[in-house]
């Protein structure tokens, strides 16, 4: 069988005809989307992904698609809301073949079905790579999280470990250098990371802000300080045991792979210490767990207290496009 390149108005039939457009007041093929909007809270956010700086070379189209969805959630997951529609925009290579669409189609369905949400609309281009635009809408009973603010005393808390990504982009060109005891999950958190979702929603009306760790956790305690006078100091490095082991055959200090590693997706957040035990077991309820990692100073800046007990400033420093 010839396998047949997409044209644009194809790839608009495919999506249409595998994702439904309930509550869309106009035709599927319109020139937008629209809905009448209840008193809610509406609250949007979008990431993009491009295969040429967010793949790495053992990554699947499926993976890639089901990926661009997960970034976005996980924006909106640190808001402590759910995804309700999303606004899905596709740039492709000439000749991109239909085989190859239909692994992200796979990818996409399997991600809207994880979070939850409906595909409204988006739009399609040509592009030198595959490149993927996710717009999550959310139509909220409960107002976001911010992700700024606490007041010293506060309990700063992280949904899961740090440093596997680290290890594996640092082992991108040769993943058979990882341990094989974790290469499996550190291959997964790069190429099939899932949004906490489910831990973000627990965390609203409880956590007084939070973040998600997409461009590193030293970055995300900025963020979270950002504009204030408080600071934090971490006290406990959030790294399993095994990774630790793996980072140290390859010469790679903890503290390094922990603070600047990036793409964990994981949450940070901000929990008053009198709804700490609340905090816990809602996440706990909801399928995840919080890892205490420090607290809120009213020194400024992001701080770390080694096990000597000297205290060391962490700088800010973490993923950032185009630099």
């Amino acid at each position: 069988m010839v396998s047949r390149a997409l044209g644009e108005r194809a790839i608009i039939d495919l999506i249409k005809k595998k994702f439904s457009q309930k509550d869309n007041i106009l035709s599927p093929y319109d020139d937008a989307w629209g809905c009448v909007l209840k008193t809610k809270y509406l609250v949007s956010s979008g990431d993009m992904f491009v295969e040429t700086t967010d793949a790495p070379p053992f990554m699947t189209v499926r993976q890639m698609a089901f990926k661009s969805f997960t970034i976005s959630v996980s924006d909106i997951a640190s808001k402590g809301v759910a995804p309700t529609y999303y606004y899905l925009v596709v740039g492709l290579p000439k000749g991109f073949r239909r085989e190859s669409f239909r692994e992200l189609l796979k990818g996409w369905d399997e991600a809207a079905r994880l979070y939850g949400g409906t595909i409204m609309g988006g739009d399609t281009n040509e592009a030198p790579c595959i490149t993927i635009s996710v717009i999550v809408v959310s139509l909220s009973d409960n107002p976001p999280i911010s992700r700024r603010g606490g007041k010293p005393g506060d309990i700063v808390a992280v949904t899961g470990f740090f440093g596997e990504t680290y290890l594996g982009f640092k082992m991108m060109k040769n993943p058979s250098r990882i341990p094989r005891k974790i290469r499996r999950r550190v291959v997964e958190k790069i190429c099939r990371p899932v949004a906490r979702l489910h831990e973000g929603i627990a965390l609203n009306g409880v956590a007084e802000a939070c973040t998600d760790s997409s461009d590193g956790l030293a970055v995300s305690l900025y963020n979270i300080i950002r504009g204030g006078g408080n600071g934090i100091l971490v006290e406990n490095l959030p790294l399993a045991e095994d990774v630790e082991e793996a980072l140290s055959t390859v010469g790679v200090e903890p503290l390094q792979a922990v603070f600047y590693g990036g793409e964990e997706l994981e949450l940070v957040a901000v929990i008053p210490r009198e709804e700490w035990s609340r905090a816990v077991e809602k996440v706990r309820h909801a399928g995840g767990s919080l890892i205490p990692i420090g607290r809120v100073i009213d020194r400024r800046g992001v701080w770390y207290r080694r096990e000597d007990g000297r205290i060391v400033k962490v700088l800010e420093r973490g993923w950032e496009h185009l630099a």
